[in-house]
C-alpha cells in the first residue's frame, strides 16, 4: 500500500519568525561576503560592494521589521500562509528573471575576478526585492480580507442586535410590570405580618421574606439596568469611574474564588476612565471567563493596564488553549460560539461587549504567547 505525503505549510504562527529569519541572514550575508571571506571577496569596502550594500540594506531591513510587525500585529493568523505565499512567489520569480538576464545577458561581459562577488550581491538583490515586495503585497492583500470581512461581520451583527434588543426590551417589560410588581405584593404582605404577628417563629419567617423581598427587588432593579443598557438606542449616562480600585476589587474576588490559579496584575493607582458601576461587572466576566474555559491547573493570569493620552488598556491575559481564529469575533455574541456554548458563561462575553460599547470603549480577543487569549480592553479616560 502507498503512503501519499501531502506537503503541508509551517504552523501559522511559526511564519512571521521565518520572514524574520530571511531577512537576518540577508543581512549578515554582506558580511560574510566582506569579512568572513576575504579569500574570495575583497575585504576592502569596494564602490560595487558599498553599491549593493546601499541598495539592498533597505531591502533585508524592511523584510525583518516586516516579520516583527506582523507577529504584533491583530491580522489573523489565517492571513499568515497567504502572506508567506507571497513573499516566496514574488521571491523565486524576481530569482528566476534574475537569473535568466544574468545567463542571457551579462554572464560573458563580467571581469572574471569580480564574477563571483558580482553573482552573489546581484542574486542577493534579487532574494531581497522578491521577498520583500511580496512581503509587502501579502500584507496590504491580507489587510484588505480583514476589512471586508469586519465590514461583512459587522452588518450581519447590526441585523442580530436589532433583533436581541427586541427580546431584551420585551425581558425588561416583564420585569418591569410583572415581576417587579408581584415582589411589591409579597413585600407588602411580609411587612404586614412583621406588624401584626406575634409568634417568635412565625415574625421569623416574615422577616426572612421581607429580606429576601429586598434583595429578589435589588436583583431585578440590577438586570434591568443591563437590559435597558443593552438594548439599543436606551439613553445611558456615564460618570468618572476608578478603573484602578474595581479592578483589584475584582482580582481580589476571583482570586479567592479560584485559589489554584495564579494571578498576576500591574495595575497603576488611580486611573479614572468614563464608565459606570457595573465596570467591575466587565472585569469579573472577563477573569472568570479566563479560568472557566481552561484547566485551572498551572493556570496564570496576568492582567496589565497602560494609560494612554486619551484612553487606557487593559490586557487580560491567560496561558490557557486560547480561543481559535474562527470564534475571535463571535465569541463575544451570545450562544454563537463552541466557547460560549461550553459553559454557562455565554451571556458574559456578550454583556461585556455591550458595557464596553456602551461606555465608548472597544474590547477585542487575540492570541499571547507562546499559548493562551488575550483580552484587550480601551476605554476612553475621564476627562
Amino acid at each position: 500500500m502507498t503512503t501519499v505525503r501531502r506537503v503541508q505549510w509551517p504552523d501559522a504562527n511559526d511564519i512571521p519568525h521565518g520572514i524574520v529569519v530571511l531577512g537576518v541572514v540577508l543581512f549578515f550575508s554582506h558580511f560574510w561576503e566582506w569579512v568572513v571571506e576575504p579569500t574570495s571577496f575583497s575585504p576592502v569596502l569596494s564602490p560595487g560592494l558599498l553599491a549593493n550594500l546601499v541598495s539592498t540594506f533597505p531591502l533585508t531591513v524592511g523584510i525583518v521589521l516586516g516579520g516583527y510587525w506582523l507577529r504584533k500585529s491583530d491580522l489573523s493568523t489565517q492571513r499568515y500562509t497567504r502572506i508567506a505565499k507571497w513573499c516566496l512567489g514574488c521571491l523565486f520569480l524576481f530569482l528566476a528573471i534574475n537569473v535568466v538576464i544574468i545567463v542571457v545577458l551579462f554572464i560573458e561581459f563580467l571581469p572574471a575576478d569580480q564574477q563571483t562577488s558580482l553573482l552573489v550581491g546581484w542574486l542577493r538583490f534579487a532574494i531581497a526585492t522578491g521577498a520583500a515586495s511580496g512581503l509587502f503585497i501579502g500584507i496590504i492583500e491580507a489587510r484588505a480580507i480583514d476589512r471586508e470581512l469586519t465590514a461583512q461581520r459587522a452588518t450581519i451583527r447590526a441585523a442580530e442586535l436589532e433583533q436581541q434588543s427586541d427580546q431584551l426590551e420585551f425581558f425588561n417589560s416583564i420585569l418591569r410590570h410583572d415581576v417587579l410588581n408581584g415582589m411589591t405584593v409579597i413585600r407588602g404582605r411580609a411587612e404586614l405580618l412583621t406588624e401584626t404577628e406575634e409568634d417568635e417563629l412565625q415574625l421569623s419567617h416574615a422577616e426572612t421574606i421581607l429580606r429576601w423581598s429586598d434583595d429578589i427587588v435589588q436583583v431585578i432593579q440590577r438586570v434591568r439596568r443591563i437590559l435597558e443598557t443593552l438594548t439599543e438606542g436606551a439613553e445611558y449616562e456615564r460618570h468618572t469611574v476608578n478603573l484602578s480600585s474595581m479592578l483589584e476589587t475584582e482580582l481580589e474576588r476571583v482570586s479567592a474564588t479560584y485559589p489554584t490559579v495564579t494571578f498576576d496584575a500591574k495595575v497603576p493607582p488611580d486611573v479614572t476612565v468614563e464608565a459606570d458601576d457595573l465596570l467591575n461587572e466587565v472585569f469579573g466576566n472577563i477573569l472568570t471567563n479566563a479560568v472557566e474555559h481552561n484547566d485551572p491547573t498551572d493556570l496564570t493570569v496576568t492582567t496589565t493596564v497602560t494609560v494612554g493620552p486619551k484612553s487606557a488598556t487593559v490586557r487580560i491575559t491567560d496561558t490557557g488553549r486560547g480561543i481559535p481564529d474562527g470564534e475571535k469575533e463571535t465569541v463575544f455574541r451570545r450562544g454563537e460560539s463552541s466557547h460560549a456554548n461550553k459553559s454557562e458563561n455565554g451571556f458574559g462575553l456578550f454583556f461585556v461587549d455591550s458595557m464596553v460599547t456602551a461606555y465608548g470603549g472597544t474590547v477585542h480577543v487575540v492570541d499571547s504567547q507562546p499559548h493562551g487569549a488575550e483580552f484587550v480592553i480601551d476605554l476612553p479616560r475621564a476627562s
